[in-house]
C-alpha cells in the first residue's frame, strides 16, 4: 500500500490559493454586482458554505443590495477561509446578512471586547484582527493582567504583550507582578520560562528597593535573571553610568507646577499618560509665584518665589502627592525668586540645590538642603551671578545655562554655562551656548542637555532657537527650531518624548504643548494644558498621586 500524507498546512494553503484567486477574479464562474461594483466568486466554494447559493443563485444580488461593501467582503471571505475580521460597528449587519444567506457563523463569533480579546489573541491567525486585539490588550493591560485568561496564555503570547513599548501600565512594577502571577499559576512547569519573561521587564524603571526586595527574592533560583539584576543594581549605584530613556513610561503622570500669575501658580496641571488628558488641581494654597520646585519621592518641594507684593521670599513647603496636604519645611537662608532648583541623589539621601536668582539684586549664592536633616547650608557660589537662568542635571553634575547677569553695570543676557560638581564643591565654566538667552528652559534627554526658547534682555527679542550640549565632547549643536519664538516655556521628557509646554507670546500666557517628532525632525501639536502658564516646571510623578 502506498500512502502519502501532506503537511498539516496543505488544506489551508489550498484555501488560501482559492481566496487569492477570488480576489483577482481568476477562474471565477459567478459574481454579484452591487451598486456598480462586481464581487466575483467560485460558485462551488460558496455552495460548500451554504446551499442557498446553489438553489437561489439569482436572488443573491438582491440579498446583498442593502449592505456595505465591507459586510459583503467579510461574508465572502468567511465562505473561503472560515475567518471574519470587521469593524465592530458592522457586526450587527454582518449577522443579518449571514442569516439571509443561510451562512452559519459559529456562535462563538462576537464583538471583540475585554471578555474575549485574550482568547482570540492566542487563537487567531488573521493579521488585521490580531492587531486590533493586541491594541485592545495593551491599552487595558492593568485590568487584563489579573484575569484567568491572561494566566492561561502561552508563554509566546505573554512575552509579546509584556515586551511591547505600547504597553500601558501604572508602573513597571505592574509588569513584574504580571510575570510573577503567570509563573506561579503553574509553578512547576513555568519556572523554566522565567528568564525569557524577565527580559520583558524594564529593570531600569524599577526602584532600588523594589529590585532588591521583590525581584531578587522571586528570581533567586534563576541564574540568568540574577546576573541581569545584579548588573542593573551596579548601574543604579554607579554615578558615571548614564541611564538612557526607556520607551515604556506611559503609565506615569506629569505635573506642571508654578507660573508667573499668582492664581495660576496656586494650581497644578496633571497629565495622565493613560487617559492622554490634563486635569487642573484645586488651589493648593501656596500664595506665591515665580518659585522653583523639585520632586523628592512623593513630595513636590516648593522653594522661594515672589509674594503678592512682588518681594522675594525664603519660605519652603512641600505638597504630599499621596495625601494632597501642604506642609512647611525649613526656610532658605536667602530670599530668592527667578532662580534654579535641582536635586542630586546621594547614597542615603537626596540633596536639593537653590541656585542664583533674584533677591537683593542678582544673586551668585547657592544653598543646599538635605533630606536627612532638612537644613539649608551655604555652599560654593556661582562663578557669575545670574537670575532667570535654567538648571538641569546630567548624571551627577549640575548645569546652569544662560540667565540675566550684569556686565559693565548693565543688565544683559548671557550664554555662559556653569557646571557644579558635588564631589569637589566647585563650579567650572563649560562651552558657551550658541545663543545668549534668559527665561528659557532646559532638560536632560538621552544623555544630552537641551535648551530652548527664551529672550534677549537688551532687545527684548523672543527666541525660537533650540540647541543641545554633549557633555563628553563639551560642544553645543543647533537643533530644530520651535514653532514660534517664545519665552517661559517648560521642557520635559515624558514617555521617551521631548515636550515643550506653555509659553508667553508677549500678549498672554498660552496652553500650547508641542512634542518633538524624531522621525520628521519637527515639532507637532499635542494635548493642550488646562490653562495657559509660563515659568512652570514639569515633573514626572508616581501614578498613585492623588492630586
Amino acid at each position: 500500500m502506498f500512502v502519502v500524507k501532506a503537511r498539516s498546512d496543505f488544506a489551508a494553503k489550498r484555501v488560501e490559493y482559492l481566496y487569492k484567486a477570488m480576489q483577482n477574479d481568476k477562474k471565477c464562474d459567478t459574481g454579484f454586482i452591487v451598486r456598480g461594483r462586481n464581487f466575483p466568486a467560485h460558485l462551488i466554494v460558496l455552495m460548500a458554505c451554504s446551499e442557498f447559493f446553489g438553489t437561489n443563485e439569482g436572488q443573491v444580488e438582491d440579498k446583498f443590495s442593502n449592505f456595505y461593501d465591507e459586510v459583503i467582503e467579510a461574508i465572502l471571505k468567511y465562505c473561503y477561509t472560515g475567518e471574519i475580521s470587521i469593524d465592530e460597528k458592522h457586526v450587527e449587519k454582518l449577522m443579518d446578512l449571514a442569516n439571509r444567506l443561510e451562512v452559519k457563523i459559529p456562535k462563538q463569533f462576537k464583538t471583540v471586547d475585554l471578555s474575549n480579546c485574550l482568547e482570540i489573541l492566542k487563537s487567531t491567525g488573521d493579521s488585521k484582527l490580531l492587531k486590533h486585539v493586541m491594541d485592545l490588550t495593551l491599552k487595558n493591560f492593568e485590568t487584563l493582567r489579573k484575569t484567568q485568561d491572561f494566566l492561561n496564555l502561552p508563554v509566546s503570547n505573554a512575552i509579546e504583550i509584556l515586551k511591547s513599548n505600547d504597553l500601558l501600565v501604572h508602573s513597571e512594577e505592574s509588569v513584574f507582578k504580571a510575570v510573577k502571577l503567570w509563573v506561579n499559576h503553574h509553578d512547576a512547569n513555568r519556572k523554566k520560562e522565567l528568564a525569557p519573561l524577565m527580559r520583558s521587564v524594564r529593570l531600569s524603571l524599577l526602584s532600588m528597593e523594589f529590585l532588591v526586595n521583590e525581584v531578587m527574592t522571586f528570581c533567586n533560583s534563576c541564574a540568568q535573571c540574577m546576573t541581569t539584576i545584579r548588573q542593573e543594581i551596579i548601574n543604579k549605584t554607579d554615578k558615571s553610568f548614564v541611564q538612557r530613556e526607556t520607551p515604556r513610561t506611559k503609565g506615569k503622570k506629569m505635573a506642571l507646577v508654578g507660573g508667573f500669575d499668582l492664581d495660576v501658580a496656586n494650581t497644578i496641571d496633571i497629565f495622565d499618560g493613560l487617559k492622554n488628558s490634563w486635569t487642573l488641581s484645586k488651589n493648593i494654597g501656596i500664595n506665591k509665584r515665580s518659585f522653583a520646585s523639585v520632586l523628592v519621592g512623593h513630595w513636590i518641594v516648593i522653594i522661594g518665589g515672589d509674594n503678592s507684593s512682588n518681594k522675594a521670599v525664603i519660605s519652603v513647603e512641600y505638597i504630599d502627592l499621596k495625601s494632597g496636604q501642604k506642609q512647611p519645611l525649613n526656610p532658605l537662608n536667602q530670599a530668592r525668586s527667578h532662580f534654579s532648583a535641582v536635586k542630586l541623589p546621594r547614597d542615603s539621601s537626596t540633596d536639593v540645590y537653590a541656585i542664583g536668582g533674584y533677591g537683593s539684586g542678582i544673586l551668585s549664592s547657592v544653598e543646599r538642603w538635605s533630606s536627612n536633616n532638612g537644613d539649608w547650608e551655604i555652599i560654593a557660589p556661582l562663578l557669575v551671578a545670574v537670575s532667570h537662568q535654567s538648571g538641569s542635571v546630567i548624571v551627577d553634575k549640575i548645569y546652569i545655562t544662560g540667565g540675566r547677569t550684569i556686565e559693565n553695570a548693565n543688565d544683559v543676557s548671557t550664554n555662559k554655562v556653569q557646571m557644579y560638581s558635588a564631589e569637589t564643591n566647585s563650579w567650572t565654566y563649560r562651552a558657551q551656548m550658541i545663543q545668549r538667552r534668559q527665561n528659557h528652559s532646559s532638560v536632560a534627554f538621552k544623555g544630552k542637555l537641551y535648551v530652548a526658547g527664551g529672550m534677549i534682555w537688551e532687545s527684548l527679542a523672543f527666541l525660537d532657537s533650540v540647541e543641545h550640549y554633549d557633555p563628553n565632547a563639551n560642544v553645543w549643536t543647533a537643533f530644530t527650531k520651535l514653532p514660534t519664538p517664545e519665552r517661559g516655556i517648560s521642557l520635559c521628557c515624558f514617555q521617551n518624548k521631548l515636550l515643550n509646554m506653555g509659553r508667553f507670546d508677549g500678549k498672554g500666557h498660552l496652553s500650547d504643548v508641542w512634542e518633538y517628532d524624531e522621525t520628521n525632525k519637527s515639532w507637532k501639536a499635542s494635548t493642550s494644558l488646562s490653562i495657559g502658564r509660563r515659568f512652570a516646571v514639569a515633573h514626572v510623578i508616581p501614578y498613585d498621586s492623588i492630586i
